[in-house]
């Protein structure tokens, strides 16, 4: 098994991306410990694949972060998936549609890495995994204003991550 002994951390996992990755995780060996704020879907993960731990989280809220974090001794991965798409150009997104995508698409993934790096940096190895897309700073795609903003910022935001820690081990 390739990833017998891992500790990985994957968000959004009680459906889409997040879910088969846990899964996929999971029978390979890994220590998985699924988060989303579906707790009922995360249960029935738990059903689907029994070696998964499942944790309910909001991962844009800073002090379930923390909470979360402080639960954990060590993640060698972190898989985040949190996402969400908004449809339209930027005439048909609001202020508050605005806001709330660059608040569970960017800064979601602020608050896991913030609080899980520290433990990465302790062992000198880690990896994280942050789903972005090629509607992006790659391209644009139509009707995709802000979820191609936000995903765009993600590139940068994981670029700046390996640019500063890589010395150190994280990937």
């Amino acid at each position: 098994m390739r990833l017998e002994n891992k500790n990985i951390v994957v968000t959004a996992a009680a459906q889409g991306i997040g879910r088969s990755t846990a899964i996929a995780f999971a029978k390979e060996g890994a220590n998985v410990i699924a988060t989303d704020i579906n707790e009922e879907k995360l249960k029935k993960l738990k059903e689907e694949e029994n070696s998964i731990q499942i944790h309910k989280l909001d991962s844009t809220n800073v002090d379930q972060v923390k909470e979360f974090s402080n639960s954990i001794d060590t993640v060698d991965v972190l898989f985040h998936a949190v996402g969400f798409v908004h449809n339209g150009t930027i005439l048909d997104c609001s202020s508050e549609e605005f806001h709330n995508s660059m608040n569970i698409n960017v800064y979601s993934a602020y608050l896991m890495v913030n609080f899980l790096i520290p433990k990465m940096l302790s062992n000198k190895n880690g990896n994280i995994i942050i789903v972005s897309s090629a509607a992006s700073s790659v391209t644009g795609a139509p009707n995709r204003f802000i979820y191609g903003t936000t995903k765009g910022a993600l590139n940068g935001f994981i670029k700046a991550i390996a640019a500063d820690f890589i010395k150190q081990g994280i990937r």
